[in-house]
């Protein structure tokens, strides 16, 4: 017959002897999880935020460069589709993000061309020649940057369209928008 040994006295207890994994440890263990699908409203606001990041980025490269300076530069409000990109006296730029109808992500090239031509109104508040040499300035070196990169089958800036409609319009102060000026669609 076997005898049990007595049992010594334990400090610790096995559970308290085990390996635990770091909060570092849980966190990587977390991330590699399958992400949870997002709803469509996060998905949106997700993309929207990327890509107001990449623009600003590039916004503060080439304002830097040619000397411009901008107050903000903010998504359109949802909802706003009269123009692609507003620029105020005061320096803000907002831009639309998302197709007026379909409600999807513009085109990259389309949103930098938009951004070139709102940083040339803060030095040019019109279309004159100042303004148009500036614009193509701005977008030409936003090409050799890599910022800008049109289809193939695009040949002018979206941009430059409208100067021939005589669609992007400037409102003045006294039609109460400080010298509000919008790229029109």
């Amino acid at each position: 017959m076997r005898h049990r040994r007595p049992a010594s006295p334990r400090l610790f207890e096995p559970e308290d002897l085990a390996l635990k994994r770091t909060g570092m440890a849980r966190l990587a263990a977390l991330a590699r999880l399958p992400a949870l699908p997002l709803s469509e409203q996060e998905r949106r606001r997700s993309e929207d935020i990327e890509t107001m990041q990449r623009l600003r980025a590039w916004g503060e490269v080439l304002a830097r460069e040619f000397k411009l300076s901008w107050s903000a530069l903010e998504p359109e409000h949802e909802g706003v589709t009269e123009h692609y990109g507003v620029c105020y006296e005061d320096g803000l730029i907002r831009i639309r993000l998302r197709h007026a109808r379909t409600g999807r992500l513009l085109k990259e090239s389309s949103l930098v061309d938009t951004l070139c031509h709102e940083l040339a109104h803060l030095r040019h508040l019109d279309h004159r020649a100042g303004f148009k040499k500036l614009y193509a300035r701005i977008l030409d070196r936003a090409r050799a940057l890599g910022y800008y990169r049109p289809g193939p089958t695009q040949r002018k800036p979206v941009q430059a369209s409208l100067f021939e409609l005589d669609v992007c319009g400037t409102i003045s102060s006294a039609e109460g928008e400080k010298g509000h000026h919008g790229t029109s669609v």
